[in-house]
């Protein structure tokens, strides 16, 4: 037998994590209480600086708990991070078909947008780009099983907005891609990089408004204009 690669090993170990992240197992109740305090002492702490025991003194859960829920303190970051991709990633299943493109693209955007602005999500995003440099995969894992990878949804739509020709779109898939990063744009690095502002509703519909228009632009068919 051929032994693995190193490389291949690594692959393989990011693959059982990514299973982490995709996995939809429910929680036990004290599993969820677990998370909870792992999450509030994750913000407030950091990583490094949050131990086992400061989360087992919060939930009232035990090492046991842990291991058998999450396996260790990364799987339980990765928990914490699945659940908030997952609500992220949910929004962008609620397109609307039966009202025109560019209601539904600016409905479904101002809601992702609002969604990636909330405080907490920021916070997390905060702590994960302080982790990486320490826990490469846990940053290939979210690059993977982020937004981007979510945006199944809005390609769908964007083939069937080519089907019934509203638009002209080659590409689905980077379209669809294109479109999420448009809509994150400057104020997703504002509110990273900038904390003591808060992005009003006002600016979010503003950003989105000017988004959805420039990106209808782009692939608009000339027969429709």
């Amino acid at each position: 037998m051929v032994p693995m690669s190193i490389n291949l090993l690594r692959e393989c170990v990011i693959m059982m994590d990514l299973n982490q992240i995709t996995a939809e197992s429910p929680l036990s109740e004290r599993g969820k209480k677990i998370l909870n305090a792992a999450q509030v002492l994750f913000l407030k702490h950091g990583y490094k600086d949050t131990s086992l025991e400061m989360i087992i003194n919060e939930s009232g859960g035990s090492r046991r708990s842990i291991y058998s829920e999450f396996g260790n303190k990364q799987g339980l970051l990765i928990a914490v991070i699945r659940e908030h991709i997952a609500n992220q990633v949910g929004t962008l299943q609620s397109i609307n078909y039966h009202v025109s493109p560019e209601q539904a693209l600016k409905e479904t955007a101002i809601q992702f947008l609002t969604g990636m602005l909330h405080e907490t999500l920021i916070a997390l995003f905060r702590l994960v780009i302080h982790i990486v440099p320490e826990l490469p995969k846990i940053g290939k894992l979210i690059y993977q099983y982020g937004p981007l990878s979510g945006s199944d949804p809005i390609k769908h739509y964007l083939i069937h907005l080519d089907k019934e020709k509203l638009l002209d779109i080659d590409d689905a898939d980077f379209a669809a891609k294109l479109f999420i990063e448009m809509i994150k744009g400057r104020l997703h690095i504002k509110a990273i990089l900038v904390p003591n502002e808060t992005i009003s509703s006002q600016e979010i519909c503003e950003h989105v408004e000017k988004s959805v228009a420039l990106f209808l632009k782009m692939y608009k068919r000339e027969d429709n204009y």
